[in-house]
């Protein structure tokens, strides 16, 4: 387990971060705890990645507005979900709160809510929503009794093994393709081609597009454009602010592509971003 802590004039907070269980590795990526407390910031643009979320809130309220605009209300107590999304989306907190954070790979997703990916895409929808009242209240109240992040993790764990399942029209072959594919993207970092992808797999691009929107839940392209705007965080966080020189290494066309995805996805200008972002935090500050 990862820990992390900060305090400044910005405010507290503590992070862990952790692997699941080796048998949920493909289907989950990470596991994070988080306690904040008296942030000067209480609205942030939640951005966007390959991943989809269930978070259980056991702090105060907060209020979640996804990226087609729905808000859901979190209260103490209670959980979300959100599908991939193609810009950010936005949460609003007091200042301060507390809770666990599931990031599932598309596969894991799919598996542990029942649904196509398609159905979850740009959204947020209450955790007893997608898996029912005592499924939720379950995990819920599981992670209300937990003393210790580590503890946490391992109900976590626990949890996702059980629910983890194959409806019977699954198509488990589609799946494995659709996986392989998203693979090369990330290996890539979203400079592979639609059409390359399409190729090696022997289908065309509208079959492919049809499978990524059932087991991932965006087009091929949409992934391979956040995976473009992720993979010029990584150069930022490497290199002084060279935005040009981060356009290109990044896979753009030009510095005009990269500023026009950048405030696509995040809101901000790619200077808004360097000046506004959190240390050790996820999301970015806005007024």
């Amino acid at each position: 387990m990862k820990l992390l802590r900060h305090h400044s004039d910005l405010g507290c907070w503590e992070m862990a971060l952790a692997p699941p269980a080796p048998s949920l590795r493909g289907l989950v990526d990470t596991y994070s705890g988080y306690d904040e407390r008296n942030t000067r910031f209480t609205r942030r643009h939640e951005l966007p990645g390959i991943q989809a979320v269930l978070i259980v809130n056991l702090g105060a309220p907060i209020t979640i507005i996804d990226t087609d605009g729905h808000v859901v209300a979190v209260a103490s107590g209670a959980g979300f979900a959100a599908g991939l999304s193609d810009a950010y989306a936005i949460s609003d907190s007091t200042g301060s709160q507390r809770g666990f954070q599931v990031m599932f790979t598309p596969q894991g997703a799919r598996r542990f809510f029942g649904l196509p990916m398609r159905a979850l895409t740009n959204r947020a929808f209450d955790l007893a929503d997608l898996l029912g009242q005592a499924a939720a209240r379950q995990l819920i109240e599981g992670l209300q009794t937990v003393n210790s992040w580590e503890a946490g993790f391992r109900l976590l764990d626990a949890m996702l093994l059980r629910r983890m399942t194959v409806a019977p029209d699954f198509d488990l072959a589609a799946a494995r393709e659709t996986s392989w594919a998203l693979r090369q993207l990330q290996q890539s970092h979203g400079r592979m081609t639609v059409a390359s992808l399409a190729a090696e797999l022997g289908c065309s691009r509208k079959l492919l597009a049809t499978r990524f929107h059932e087991h991932v839940g965006l087009t091929p392209k949409s992934v391979a454009r956040i995976l473009r705007f992720r993979h010029a965080l990584d150069l930022i966080d490497a290199v002084p602010a060279n935005w040009s020189a981060i356009a290109q290494d990044a896979g753009y066309f030009d510095q005009a592509h990269f500023a026009n995805d950048f405030r696509r996805l995040t809101g901000r200008t790619p200077g808004d971003y360097l000046a506004d972002r959190l240390p050790d935090q996820y999301g970015l500050p806005v007024d």
